[in-house]
């Protein structure tokens, strides 16, 4: 099983759709079995896979040792999916017994996955560098960042830069790629936010890119990946686009270590 850590430093860059729908479509367009993690108190993930926020059976109680991961996961509408629902209990979970007397806390979710049988697991992480990010990239093999074609989002990918180098001096991870959503491709100043990726992380720029489209947020209020609610969504079309490119740099990786 590949784990793959998806991360932004600010909020809003589309990081639980790039999760949601990419797991989805890995799922059902490409045979592969896959598991998500909402590793974000927020529950967006839960949510929009159409479970309940209000469940008990998070990562919560497997990061405190009383259960394991398998009697947390939940099946999705749509075969070879399964989440693992998160809610509120998630937020400062780093600062509860036992895990705050544990000097190795931040392994218990690499070690609670370890063993499980999927082809991919995806971590959405809280846009934030605390504990939980932390967590997730010690269990993840790769990570992919999301931002959007705004400054503020731009500017924060040297921050996760750096983020991981200080990770890959004690656990080996591998930057995957960045996902460009709300992508306009009239958009005035793309060039020069497209540079400034390129300068942080070169080559690693998915040609992919999410374009703007309103049929995403229809469909979290409905409960669904945009690609069951709105198969025909351009939305559809470009994460579809994504996961053949995700596929394509996951399997490349692989030759390359044989």
């Amino acid at each position: 099983m590949k784990t793959i850590a998806c991360c932004s430093f600010k909020g809003g860059t589309a990081k639980t759709s790039t999760v949601l729908h990419l797991g989805a479509l890995l799922a059902k367009n490409h045979g592969k079995r896959v598991l998500l993690i909402d590793f974000d108190a927020q529950a967006n993930l839960t949510t929009g896979g159409g479970l309940s926020s209000d469940t008990v059976d998070t990562m919560v109680p497997v990061l405190h040792g009383e259960k394991k991961i398998r009697d947390v996961i939940a099946k999705s509408m749509i075969e070879n999916l399964d989440i693992v629902p998160a809610n509120v209990y998630l937020d400062g979970v780093e600062a509860t017994a036992p895990i705050v007397n544990d000097l190795y806390g931040h392994e218990r979710l690499r070690r609670a996955i370890d063993g499980l049988d999927y082809d991919y697991c995806f971590i959405d992480t809280p846009p934030s560098l605390g504990w939980l990010t932390q967590s997730a990239f010690f269990a993840a093999h790769y990570s992919i960042i999301c931002a959007v074609p705004e400054p503020y989002s731009i500017l924060a990918l040297n921050r996760l830069k750096e983020y991981h180098e200080r990770i890959q001096e004690h656990h080996q991870i591998e930057m995957l790629g960045v996902v460009l959503s709300f992508w306009d491709a009239r958009g005035a100043t793309n060039h020069a936010y497209i540079e400034a990726i390129e300068s942080a992380f070169p080559d690693k720029l998915f040609e992919a890119k999410i374009r703007r489209d309103i049929a995403v947020s229809r469909a979290v209020l409905e409960g669904k990946p945009v690609t069951e609610a709105y198969p025909e969504s351009r939305a559809a079309y470009d994460y579809e686009c994504l996961a053949r490119e995700f596929l394509a740099r996951v399997e490349a990786k692989q030759m390359a270590l044989r």
